[in-house]
């Protein structure tokens, strides 16, 4: 079982990581709050049916821990913004220009800015269907009937490109 755990760990930690930073920007917290994450995936393994795909299932896990992170910093008024200065851009080509390549991540830390001041359900949603979720899956991890998500999505889209624009 630790085995198949940390196998799993392994294959899903870009995916864990992305829903983490979704919803905290400081760097610190963005850690704990992944650690949190991994134990609540962990011990949300021994109850694993298969009715879903795993990936579904633990983004379940991620994103309920992750609201419950971000409800309890409301609540001690530690809300944090703006510390995204370990946003990976490594995925760009070797020969990009620096000048593109500093663009680039203010365009991904502007982006993440965004989704984490979306309403939690908005941000949910977006954060999903950015991780290739069908409505289907978005609406089982959620709790909420697929053509909520289409509806919450294009206000989340609408919303995103308000908030880019006025940057």
């Amino acid at each position: 079982m630790q085995t198949d755990f940390e196998q799993i760990l392994n294959e899903h930690q870009a995916l864990l990581s992305r829903v983490a930073a979704s919803y905290e920007a400081n760097e610190s917290l963005r850690q704990e709050l992944l650690q949190e994450i991994a134990l609540a995936v962990w011990q949300g393994l021994a109850r694993f049916n298969g009715d879903a795909s795993l990936k579904t299932y633990m983004l379940k896990i991620a994103h309920n821990r992750a609201i419950s992170h971000v409800s309890k910093e409301v609540k001690g008024s530690h809300i944090h913004h703006g510390d995204d200065e370990s946003i990976n851009t490594s995925s760009a080509p070797a020969d990009t220009e620096p000048a593109y390549a500093a663009e680039r991540n203010r365009d991904v830390v502007n982006l993440l800015d965004a989704i984490r001041d979306l309403p939690v359900t908005m941000r949910q949603v977006m954060t999903l269907t950015l991780e290739g979720l069908s409505y289907q899956e978005v609406a089982e991890v959620c709790g909420i009937n697929k053509n909520h998500v289409g509806v919450l999505l294009q206000r989340a889209k609408k919303a995103l490109q308000q908030s880019m624009n006025h940057e």
